[in-house]
């Protein structure tokens, strides 16, 4: 107890020693201290960090062989020992340690060496050791006890040791808890959970059991299909209706629910026709329309108004000052460089279009007309430029302000402020082109029908 004391004292004295120091000479001499105390594999530690700061570090390189091979010694007679005891867990344990230890200082240029008789006594231990880890997780595995089986096949896994008996039961202990789980969803009536579980269980293990058709039938028990109803709109909104039902749909396509599916849309037309429009929009009839047009959900939307400005564009004529560079001489007859500045105007341009839409949706159940998803709001979008334009050189060109352009006022000013001029040269670099309302409109259709989609796709009737 005494000795191992002594030993965590050592390393904690060193350890804090070498918080202070970063250098390959200092972790040389602090894994000199720590062999000196018997620590040899934290020595030896010490010694490959010195190389790694350092690869020319005679000294750290030398004192690596020399204990690294003692250490190497060591740990490979450990190893022998549990080989010999039957501790083939550990002497597997063990080799892989000194497997490591030797590729280690092999990269650091250090000759190091395990010999044939070890790798043959560790090819034994290796074997039986795998077989009894196969043969515990098999006995797991027979006792439904699969997160445990796992476990124990995880020690192959992570000493990267593989064969065809362990890849089989490592799919097996992760695919079969998954599928009874799936099975118990789709016995419940949860037919989206069943759908992605076995659909895992068909990743894990390719056809295991009835996964892939389970998988399929899910699918099939958990379809929701929708119509879309004629939209009702407003004055202002005539004729933009089929555009507005084109992009949600194509919108809910696009997102590859591997469960909505829309009633063709020509399909619905022809339906809808054979019967008053009054009777098929009502809430009241749905569960009627719903069986006539084979879906599980109606979707009415109505565009309560729509909107297309596309402003005018403005002008403004402002004052401005025109910088002139000149030479002249000052008291003393030097020539020096100074700036006059002239009366000019420069316009400035602005135009705004917009497009504004006023939208509201519900998606209700064919068979019991509650409403299952609902929104209502106004979505809007315009764009704007303002710039100015100037003819001649604008690097000298300043904003100010003056009452008259061919005479002198006491309150003419020329505003040289860096930050005003900084914003009239962002003025002048601006953008011209307004996006137009063809533009707008597609955005405002993207923006619509992903907000529209996107609550549709949410919805999950298991929930």
């Amino acid at each position: 107890m005494k000795q191992q004391l002594l030993r965590y004292g050592i390393y904690f004295i060193v350890s804090i020693a070498l918080a202070a120091c970063s250098g390959s000479k200092r972790y040389y001499k602090l894994g000199q201290q720590l062999e000196q105390g018997g620590l040899i594999a934290e020595a030896v530690n010490h010694y490959m960090e010195a190389l790694r700061r350092n690869p020319s570090n005679v000294k750290a390189k030398i004192a690596l062989s020399n204990t690294g091979r003692i250490y190497l010694e060591q740990i490979l007679s450990e190893f022998y020992t549990a080989h010999t005891a039957g501790d083939h867990e550990r002497a597997v344990m063990r080799y892989h340690s000194a497997m490591r230890l030797d590729r280690d200082m092999k990269n650091l240029g250090v000759n190091s060496s395990i010999s044939e008789h070890y790798r043959q006594l560790y090819q034994q231990s290796e074997r039986i050791y795998i077989q009894r880890v196969l043969d515990r997780a098999e006995e797991l595995l027979g006792e439904d006890k699969f997160r445990d089986a796992e476990a124990e096949l995880n020690k192959l896994a992570e000493l990267n040791i593989s064969n065809e008996e362990f890849q089989n039961l490592r799919s097996l202990a992760k695919a079969e808890p998954i599928y009874r789980n799936a099975l118990k969803a789709y016995n419940e009536g949860r037919f989206r959970t069943a759908y992605y579980a076995f659909n895992d269980v068909e990743s894990i293990r390719p056809g295991y059991r009835d996964a892939r058709q389970m998988r399929d039938l899910s699918q099939e028990k958990a379809l929701f299909v929708i119509a879309v109803m004629p939209v009702e709109t407003s004055t202002s909104a005539t004729g933009r209706e089929q555009y507005v039902i084109n992009a949600i749909i194509n919108q809910i396509l696009r997102a590859n629910n591997p469960f909505i599916r829309i009633v063709d849309r020509q399909r619905t037309e022809v339906i809808l026709k054979e019967r008053t429009q009054t009777l098929l929009t009502a809430v009241r009839s749905t569960r009627e329309t719903g069986e006539l047009l084979g879906a599980n959900a109606l979707l009415f939307c109505k565009i309560s108004d729509w909107r297309a400005v596309e402003g005018p564009l403005q002008r403004e004529l402002r004052p401005g000052y025109l910088g002139r560079e000149v030479k002249v001489r000052n008291q003393e007859g030097v020539e020096e460089t100074t700036i006059e500045f002239s009366k000019v105007q420069y316009p400035v341009f602005q135009r705004e279009n917009e497009v504004r839409c006023t939208f509201s949706f519900q998606l209700i159940s064919a068979e019991t007309g509650e409403i299952l998803v609902s929104d209502s709001f106004e979505s809007r979008h315009s764009d704007r430029v303002v710039y100015a334009v100037f003819q001649g050189d604008s690097r000298l060109l300043y904003p100010g302000y003056w009452q008259h352009i061919n005479k002198a006022h006491p309150s003419d000013r020329v505003d040289n402020n860096p930050r005003a001029k900084r914003e009239l040269d962002q003025l002048l670099r601006a953008r011209q082109t307004v996006a137009d309302i063809q533009t707008l409109q597609e955005r405002l259709l993207q923006n619509l029908s992903s907000r529209v989609a996107n609550a549709i796709i949410a919805y999950n009737p298991e929930k």
